[in-house]
């Protein structure tokens, strides 16, 4: 058998669009579309995504030889065709179009790229590329494999074994059943609108208390011997004429309806209904997500798990698996569990099909990055001369010792380094970064930086080697997968990063997975003897940045104190 030499996977026509590149079995690149078109979300084809796979790679469009999607629109044919024929409507064609856009992906390719002929498409049930882009990476030879989300390919929930090359699934929850769908319509009923800002819940939950769990579960699901079923008499999702259109502009109706609003008519009143409410959301949801795992664990097949699916993005209930090594022995997590990481999961697949020993899967770190002369002709550019002044460090001593005299006065930085980071989070690569030390950073950052609600935690990395020395967990957790308690003598010590839950989201960051940021934090610790900072995302209201002129127009419109592109040093002009 020929191996493949190029592996291209793309998630379109989902939410957070993306692609990645794998040339003889080694990950090459990947990034969502998002960074570079400046879209929260983007939910279009990725044709720039494409592109910047192709151009790190130095590869042309037709040397490409395999091409992976995360879907198969015929996969779960009979309950997709039921619930179809029932909700078909002349007035609303979303379901007719988004399937047609999913199964004509080889035809949107042909038409945009200039492929060879011999080039092979590849399409992979969704969930089957959610686990696959746990399981490959998490190095395990044997687990557990669960996805959860609101939906893909009419599923919201799959189980699976994995084992040596194999994923397996097992058992599946159909669409319009979905976890992931209830914690996205109640987000939208405690009036965060926008998708993706369901992270808001898990923030907002520590601050009050679940008085209403017992309102919600009874309520809103339908006890049964499922793991779980809605009651849709609450939501609309399940209806003729409810959108969801994932294209280049993502369009979900209001998930809830008015039978929801009528249950709390009265609690909304009270001034804590909003924090209580989140918490209440949170414990149900953790609920079904134990019953979930309470069923994995009665099947015996492994003692290890994987995890990934867009729920697997809630890092407080995920603390339940991280935290308990009597119910696991080891668990995985990804950096990009949701939609985004489904092209990873799909060129995964094809990969393993062909028998390549992967590589490099393990690193986020797999955007673009740029050199020293490419920086500096950016900042010589005349709106950036006027505005900006700039040194050259001539060696990273120097570098983390000019960072943290910065960090030590309190100002806030931001940290532009190398190959930007795949997923959701500021991984050391594109971060903003201050002290963990300072009571007040929390509300300067979010007030000032950030420009976002007040409630919002920041994120701890700390150096992996004194993370249970700090904090109540040994879970491996380079990609803030998970929560952890602060130990109880040091949250004095850390505030701006222990949330009012004493607890905080941290990052432990290797030696090896990256240098130059571990190089930092541990300069940092050497003057402090605090081995941790204070890390959150470089941006402001929008899709991390990507490009140095994004970092530079990024600290001219907030009250970031200075920013540091690789070995560059700038501050803005007095």
């Amino acid at each position: 058998m020929n191996y493949p030499k190029i592996i291209l996977g793309i998630n379109a026509f989902h939410a957070d669009s993306s692609a990645c590149l794998i040339m003889n079995g080694k990950l090459i690149a990947a990034i969502e579309e998002e960074r570079i078109n400046r879209i929260k979300h983007y939910a279009g084809f990725p044709s720039k995504a494409i592109q910047e796979c192709l151009s790190i790679g130095n590869v042309e469009e037709k040397d490409i030889t395999d091409i992976a999607f995360n879907t198969k629109p015929f996969s779960n044919i009979i309950p997709k065709g039921v619930h179809y024929f029932k909700n078909f409507s002349l007035k609303n064609d979303s379901l007719t179009k988004r399937f047609l856009k999913k199964r004509n992906l080889y035809k949107v390719l042909k038409e945009k790229l200039n492929l060879n002929n011999k080039v092979k498409f590849h399409y992979i049930e969704h969930h089957l590329a959610h686990i696959a882009s746990a399981f490959y990476p998490s190095e395990l030879k044997k687990a557990n494999g669960l996805s959860i989300d609101g939906s893909g390919d009419f599923v919201s929930f799959a189980y699976a074994k994995c084992e040596n090359n194999k994923i397996v699934i097992k058992n599946k929850n159909f669409f319009p059943n979905s976890l992931g769908i209830f914690y996205h319509a109640m987000t939208q009923f405690l009036g965060f609108k926008n998708y993706g800002d369901e992270y808001k819940i898990m923030g907002l939950a520590a601050y009050g208390k679940p008085f209403y769990f017992d309102k919600i579960k009874e309520n809103l699901f339908i006890d049964n011997k499922k793991l779980f079923s809605l009651n849709l008499d609450f939501f609309n999702h399940q209806k003729k004429n409810f959108r969801y259109i994932a294209d280049e502009n993502l369009i979900i109706d209001k998930i809830f309806n008015t039978k929801l609003e009528k249950l709390f008519s009265e609690e909304m009143n009270d001034e804590n209904f909003q924090k209580n409410f989140a918490s209440s959301v949170q414990k149900v949801y953790e609920y079904f997500f134990k019953k979930i795992i309470n069923s994995i664990i009665k099947k015996k097949y492994s003692k290890n798990i994987v995890f990934s699916g867009g729920c697997a993005l809630n890092s407080s209930a995920n603390k339940f698996i991280t935290d308990k090594s009597d119910i696991f022995e080891k668990v995985f997590i990804n950096c990009a569990p949701g939609d985004n990481g489904g092209s990873l999961g799909a060129a995964f697949v094809v990969a393993s099909k062909y028998n390549q020993k992967l590589t490099n899967i393990r690193s986020p770190f797999l955007g673009r990055e740029f050199n020293k002369n490419q920086i500096k002709e950016i900042l010589e550019k005349n709106e950036y001369r006027k505005k900006l002044t700039y040194n050259f460090l001539n060696s990273d001593e120097e570098l983390f010792k000019t960072a943290s005299k910065y960090i030590l006065d309190g100002k806030v930085i931001g940290w532009f380094q190398g190959k930007m980071e795949f997923g959701p989070r500021a991984l050391g690569n594109r971060s903003i970064l201050a002290d963990p030390r300072n009571p007040n950073m929390k509300e300067v950052i979010n007030k000032k930086i950030k420009r976002r609600e007040s409630f919002r935690p920041f994120a701890p990395s700390v150096l992996e080697e004194f993370q249970s020395e700090w904090f109540e967990s040994e879970f491996f957790n380079p990609y803030m997968s998970s929560l952890a308690k602060v130990r109880e003598d040091k949250r004095k010590i850390i505030p701006a990063v222990t949330h009012c839950d004493n607890t905080a989201r941290l990052q432990t960051v290797n030696k090896s997975l990256n240098i130059k940021f571990y190089g930092l934090i541990n300069y940092f610790y050497k003057l402090t003897n605090v081995p941790i900072l204070l890390n959150t995302s470089f941006n402001e209201n929008e899709p991390i940045v990507c490009k140095p002129e994004e970092a530079l127009e990024c600290i001219l419109r907030t009250d970031m104190d200075a920013i540091f592109i690789n070995n560059f040093f700038v501050k803005k002009l007095i």
